[in-house]
């Protein structure tokens, strides 16, 4: 299995997955962590793969059914598919996941006061929306540290003027969105002091990673997991 860890400042466990480790076979193969199409015990052995790897408990894991808003949830223990498109949770061993398949998956942590996190997913459109800001305002304004894991990158996020209208006219040239420049500004505007970045892009590594923009709905989807550390 390779998983990309985030050497968060503070008692948090957070990682990136990748496609590599897991059970689900053809288009999905092979740590599919999404139930859109894949068999759903082959979706539970990957997400209990993925968090066995990092210590955290696959049977409280809280999953959203993600729809490209700016919504933010509590994360609840086993709690799955509740509309929104981010979790966030002060509760020690309180495993969250955030899905995605080119979009951006983000974690963002308090680096004083009481330990809380928050992990997102985020598009164009939840960025747009606010995703980002709702995140960090759900963590109650301590100083902050954020990630931003592996999404489609500036060479090949082609998009159209409605949707490069929605950001700073910098962040598109010739046609290409970049969504990683995007998400650093979001979480700097909303308080993020310090804001890492892995960039690396979904669509072009195709041995690592599922990607919409490449293999269209019939694909698996890696994520972000994250808990504060019991």
């Amino acid at each position: 299995m390779t998983l990309i860890r985030w050497g968060a400042p503070g008692p948090y466990i957070v990682v990136f997955t990748t496609r590599l480790g897991g059970v689900s076979t053809g288009p999905f193969e092979s740590l599919n962590l999404g139930a859109r199409g894949d068999d759903p015990a082959r979706v539970a052995e990957n997400r209990r793969i993925a968090c066995d790897a990092i210590g955290l408990d696959a049977e409280n894991l809280s999953v959203n059914h993600q729809r490209h808003s700016p919504t933010v949830h509590r994360a609840e223990p086993g709690i799955r598919d509740e509309p929104g498109d981010g979790l966030w949770s002060d509760v020690p061993g309180q495993s969250m996941l955030a899905l995605s398949a080119d979009c951006l998956p983000i974690a963002i942590a308090t680096t004083e006061g009481a330990p809380r996190l928050a992990v997102l997913h985020a598009g164009w459109r939840g960025l747009a929306d606010g995703v980002v800001a709702a995140g960090a305002l759900a963590l109650g304004g301590e100083p902050m540290a954020a990630i931003v894991g592996p999404a489609v990158g500036p060479c090949c996020y082609q998009v159209g003027p409605e949707v490069s209208a929605r950001f700073d006219p910098d962040l598109t040239k010739d046609g290409i969105l970049d969504l990683w420049a995007a998400a650093e500004r979001a979480l700097r505007r909303a308080g993020v002091a310090d804001v890492e970045r892995v960039d690396i892009c979904t669509r072009c590594n195709s041995d690592l990673f599922f990607s919409h923009r490449r293999s269209g709905p019939m694909r698996g989807a890696q994520g972000v997991i994250g808990a504060i550390a019991d």
